[in-house]
């Protein structure tokens, strides 16, 4: 990848004042975000460049640093520092707090700003579904920092609450709030999934099973995956495009089944238009990430 970054000290001395945005995480070689985030500053006549950084726990102490070099716009977040750069903001979005999690950060004139677009990446994926979700609890896999944004986006879809599935329940409930975005939550284990899937409108997948290279596994197994039927299924992951669960969904008949890829582009044009005020191009980036995920196959 010709944007990815892994020497960021080589970067800070090199760089200059030439605008630059960017994802920092580890791992980010596989991230899609330049390829979509520099077609949009392209479609809008924006200078500037936007790189994936490389960054391991190790060498955070160098993010301030990045941040504030004179060419800095703006940043996204993605594992593992979606938590820990909250303490180095000067200013944090009140929903992007309650979530407990900043994916994107803006450079403003008094200092630096984080949000969280992850949860609006949600509702519009899953908008179209509303009617089916309302009034009904929501089922949600996995316990990170995806979960906690998946929950949040529910109070705008009317969800009835959620409930928060983990392979350990207890200790989840302890780190957990009782409620975020005035949503309620539960908190369950796998084993109860085929009662909590009788009940449910909704089930989304916020765990990283079943993301490529590791296709074939799949957050639930088959005995459980019958009762997925008439429900809408959401699963984060975007590259497959149909993950194991999607395809057990599809198979039991569920209502609807959703991928990753409009929450990964909604989430992205949020932190585009927080950026630069700018239309993000949703279809052409959409168009974009098919051409490039299926190429990889």
């Amino acid at each position: 990848m010709d944007n990815l970054v892994t020497d960021l000290a080589a970067f800070i001395r090199q760089q200059g004042k030439e605008p630059f945005y960017g994802v920092m995480g580890n791992p980010v070689a596989q991230s899609k975000s330049p390829l979509i985030h520099n077609a949009a500053l392209k479609a809008n006549g924006l200078s500037g460049s936007y790189y994936a950084f490389e960054i391991p726990q190790k060498s955070f102490a160098f993010v301030g640093q990045l941040l504030s070099m004179p060419g800095f716009r703006g940043m996204n977040v993605t594992i593992p520092h979606k938590s820990r750069i909250i303490d180095i903001l000067d200013s944090t979005d009140p929903l992007a707090l309650e979530v407990g999690a900043v994916n994107t950060i803006a450079a403003l004139r008094n200092g630096f700003a984080g949000y969280n677009t992850d949860v609006h990446g949600f509702v519009e994926t899953l908008r179209n579904s509303a009617l089916l979700i309302a009034g009904r609890p929501a089922v949600i896999l996995g316990s990170g920092g995806a979960a906690r944004a998946a929950v949040a986006s529910l109070r705008e879809l009317k969800a009835d609450h959620a409930v928060v599935v983990s392979r350990k329940p207890v200790d989840t409930a302890r780190s957990w709030p009782s409620a975020i975005n005035r949503v309620r939550i539960r908190f369950d284990s796998y084993a109860s999934l085929p009662s909590l899937l009788r009940e449910a409108g909704l089930v989304i997948n916020t765990t990283p099973v079943g993301m490529f290279p590791k296709t074939h596994a799949s957050p639930i197994d088959a005995g459980t995956a019958q009762f997925l039927k008439g429900i809408v299924c959401m699963d984060a992951i975007y590259n497959p495009f149909q993950t194991q669960f999607l395809k057990q969904a599809e198979f039991a008949k569920a209502k609807a089944t959703l991928n990753g890829l409009p929450m990964f582009v909604h989430q992205a044009a949020a932190s585009f238009r927080i950026w630069t005020g700018k239309r993000f191009p949703v279809a052409e980036a959409t168009e974009l990430l098919e051409v490039e995920l299926k190429n990889n196959i």
